[in-house]
Protein backbone atom coordinates (compact mmCIF):
# COMPACT_ATOMS: atom_id res chain seq x y z
CA UNK A 1 0.00 0.00 0.00
CA UNK A 2 1.78 3.22 -1.11
CA UNK A 3 -0.04 5.69 1.75
CA UNK A 4 -3.80 6.30 3.21
CA UNK A 5 -6.26 7.25 1.05
CA UNK A 6 -6.57 10.31 2.22
CA UNK A 7 -2.68 11.10 2.19
CA UNK A 8 -2.71 10.41 -1.50
CA UNK A 9 -5.71 11.88 -2.25
CA UNK A 10 -3.79 15.14 -1.09
CA UNK A 11 -0.41 14.55 -1.23
CA UNK A 12 0.62 17.50 -3.63
CA UNK A 13 -1.26 19.99 -1.06
CA UNK A 14 0.43 18.29 1.96
CA UNK A 15 3.53 18.67 0.83
CA UNK A 16 3.17 22.32 0.17
CA UNK A 17 2.48 22.39 3.71
CA UNK A 18 -0.98 22.93 3.08
CA UNK A 19 -3.23 20.43 5.32
CA UNK A 20 -6.49 19.10 4.75
CA UNK A 21 -8.88 20.04 7.75
CA UNK A 22 -9.35 16.09 7.89
CA UNK A 23 -6.31 16.09 9.60
CA UNK A 24 -6.50 19.61 11.32
CA UNK A 25 -9.62 18.80 12.84
CA UNK A 26 -8.62 17.26 15.70
CA UNK A 27 -5.66 19.19 16.96
CA UNK A 28 -7.78 21.81 18.97
CA UNK A 29 -8.83 17.78 20.67
CA UNK A 30 -5.69 17.49 21.49
CA UNK A 31 -4.67 18.57 25.63
CA UNK A 32 -1.13 19.97 25.81
CA UNK A 33 1.66 18.29 26.82
CA UNK A 34 4.25 16.14 24.81
CA UNK A 35 2.07 13.54 22.78
CA UNK A 36 3.09 9.61 21.38
CA UNK A 37 0.86 8.95 18.19
CA UNK A 38 -0.11 4.69 18.08
CA UNK A 39 -0.18 4.60 13.88
CA UNK A 40 0.95 7.37 12.73
CA UNK A 41 0.55 6.59 9.09
CA UNK A 42 2.44 9.31 7.03
CA UNK A 43 3.32 11.89 9.80
CA UNK A 44 0.76 14.79 9.08
CA UNK A 45 -0.72 14.92 12.38
CA UNK A 46 2.94 14.35 14.10
CA UNK A 47 4.36 17.19 12.14
CA UNK A 48 1.97 19.71 12.81
CA UNK A 49 1.74 18.69 16.66
CA UNK A 50 5.54 19.50 16.00
CA UNK A 51 4.80 22.75 14.42
CA UNK A 52 2.87 23.36 17.92
CA UNK A 53 6.39 23.44 19.82
CA UNK A 54 5.21 19.81 21.06
CA UNK A 55 7.62 16.77 21.43
CA UNK A 56 6.03 14.26 19.90
CA UNK A 57 6.87 10.27 18.84
CA UNK A 58 5.16 8.86 15.87
CA UNK A 59 4.83 5.18 15.99
CA UNK A 60 3.64 3.21 13.22
CA UNK A 61 4.02 -0.22 11.80
CA UNK A 62 3.71 -0.24 8.43
CA UNK A 63 7.11 0.57 6.40
CA UNK A 64 5.92 2.54 3.26
CA UNK A 65 4.15 4.78 5.77
CA UNK A 66 7.35 5.32 8.27
CA UNK A 67 9.66 6.01 5.01
CA UNK A 68 6.83 8.18 3.41
CA UNK A 69 6.90 10.33 7.20
CA UNK A 70 10.46 10.37 7.00
CA UNK A 71 10.27 12.19 3.28
CA UNK A 72 7.51 14.90 4.51
CA UNK A 73 9.39 15.24 7.13
CA UNK A 74 12.82 16.41 5.01
CA UNK A 75 10.32 18.11 2.83
CA UNK A 76 8.65 20.10 5.76
CA UNK A 77 12.19 20.59 7.21
CA UNK A 78 13.85 19.61 10.57
CA UNK A 79 10.72 19.22 12.57
CA UNK A 80 11.76 17.23 15.81
CA UNK A 81 9.24 14.60 15.98
CA UNK A 82 11.32 10.82 16.74
CA UNK A 83 9.87 8.65 14.04
CA UNK A 84 9.52 5.18 15.42
CA UNK A 85 9.03 2.09 12.94
CA UNK A 86 7.43 -0.67 14.64
CA UNK A 87 4.32 -1.68 16.76
CA UNK A 88 2.73 0.31 19.85
CA UNK A 89 2.80 -2.97 22.04
CA UNK A 90 7.05 -2.83 21.93
CA UNK A 91 6.98 0.38 23.62
CA UNK A 92 4.62 -0.06 26.20
CA UNK A 93 7.10 0.25 29.43
CA UNK A 94 8.35 3.51 27.44
CA UNK A 95 4.74 5.20 27.40
CA UNK A 96 5.69 7.31 31.21
CA UNK A 97 7.65 10.48 28.64
CA UNK A 98 4.64 11.60 27.61
CA UNK A 99 1.10 13.36 28.55
CA UNK A 100 -0.90 12.26 25.53
CA UNK A 101 -1.30 9.32 23.40
CA UNK A 102 -3.21 10.07 20.15
CA UNK A 103 -4.32 7.24 17.94
CA UNK A 104 -6.00 8.11 14.67
CA UNK A 105 -8.31 5.27 12.90
CA UNK A 106 -5.66 2.99 14.21
CA UNK A 107 -7.02 1.04 18.21
CA UNK A 108 -9.11 -1.63 16.06
CA UNK A 109 -5.73 -3.13 14.24
CA UNK A 110 -4.91 -3.74 18.36
CA UNK A 111 -7.34 -6.72 18.53
CA UNK A 112 -6.88 -9.05 20.72
CA UNK A 113 -4.18 -6.96 22.89
CA UNK A 114 -6.52 -4.07 23.23
CA UNK A 115 -6.64 -4.41 26.40
CA UNK A 116 -3.47 -5.19 27.31
CA UNK A 117 -1.99 -1.66 25.54
CA UNK A 118 -4.67 0.72 27.22
CA UNK A 119 -3.87 -1.12 30.64
CA UNK A 120 -0.03 0.07 29.76
CA UNK A 121 -1.45 3.22 28.92
CA UNK A 122 -3.82 4.37 31.57
CA UNK A 123 -1.04 3.27 34.21
CA UNK A 124 1.40 5.91 32.79
CA UNK A 125 -0.20 8.71 30.33
CA UNK A 126 -3.51 10.94 31.27
CA UNK A 127 -4.80 11.93 28.12
CA UNK A 128 -5.52 9.78 25.21
CA UNK A 129 -7.07 11.06 22.08
CA UNK A 130 -8.89 9.01 19.39
CA UNK A 131 -9.95 9.52 16.38
CA UNK A 132 -12.55 6.47 14.56
CA UNK A 133 -13.19 5.64 11.08
CA UNK A 134 -16.36 6.35 9.83
CA UNK A 135 -16.96 3.70 6.95
CA UNK A 136 -15.85 1.24 9.18
CA UNK A 137 -18.08 2.28 12.44
CA UNK A 138 -21.18 2.70 10.07
CA UNK A 139 -20.70 -0.79 9.15
CA UNK A 140 -19.97 -2.42 12.79
CA UNK A 141 -23.44 -0.35 13.93
CA UNK A 142 -25.06 -1.79 10.73
CA UNK A 143 -23.76 -5.40 11.90
CA UNK A 144 -21.58 -6.24 8.72
CA UNK A 145 -18.23 -6.71 10.12
CA UNK A 146 -15.92 -5.05 7.49
CA UNK A 147 -13.22 -8.33 7.12
CA UNK A 148 -10.69 -8.90 8.04
CA UNK A 149 -11.20 -6.78 11.66
CA UNK A 150 -14.91 -8.25 12.24
CA UNK A 151 -16.13 -7.38 16.12
CA UNK A 152 -12.47 -4.86 16.61
CA UNK A 153 -14.55 -2.78 14.30
CA UNK A 154 -16.57 -1.72 17.28
CA UNK A 155 -13.70 0.35 18.33
CA UNK A 156 -13.89 2.81 14.97
CA UNK A 157 -17.19 3.67 16.73
CA UNK A 158 -17.25 6.36 19.15
CA UNK A 159 -19.18 3.69 21.65
CA UNK A 160 -16.08 1.46 21.40
CA UNK A 161 -13.62 4.30 21.64
CA UNK A 162 -15.61 5.45 24.96
CA UNK A 163 -15.80 1.82 26.30
CA UNK A 164 -12.02 1.01 25.90
CA UNK A 165 -11.44 4.52 27.57
CA UNK A 166 -13.78 4.07 30.76
CA UNK A 167 -13.04 0.79 31.66
CA UNK A 168 -9.37 1.54 31.71
CA UNK A 169 -10.01 4.81 34.26
CA UNK A 170 -10.56 7.33 31.60
CA UNK A 171 -13.33 10.34 32.13
CA UNK A 172 -14.53 11.10 29.36
CA UNK A 173 -13.76 14.82 28.91
CA UNK A 174 -15.10 15.62 25.15
CA UNK A 175 -16.09 13.96 22.46
CA UNK A 176 -16.78 14.50 18.46
CA UNK A 177 -20.10 12.90 16.84
CA UNK A 178 -19.64 14.36 13.15
CA UNK A 179 -17.36 12.95 10.65
CA UNK A 180 -14.52 10.22 11.87
CA UNK A 181 -15.60 10.48 15.63
CA UNK A 182 -13.17 11.43 18.39
CA UNK A 183 -13.12 10.40 21.63
CA UNK A 184 -11.28 12.65 24.84
CA UNK A 185 -10.61 10.86 27.83
CA UNK A 186 -8.45 11.89 30.92
CA UNK A 187 -7.13 9.98 33.95
CA UNK A 188 -7.20 12.40 36.73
Amino acid sequence: MRGSLAYRRNEAAILRGDVPKKYTRILPHIPAGDVIELGSAEGVLALLLAREGRRVAAVEASRERHEAALRLADRWGDSGVTFVRGDIREYLDQLGQFDVLVAVRSIYYLRNDIDKVFAAVAEQIPNVVLCGNRNRADAWRRGRPHEPLGEFNRYAAREGMRDVLERHGYRIVDEVTEGDEIVVGRRD
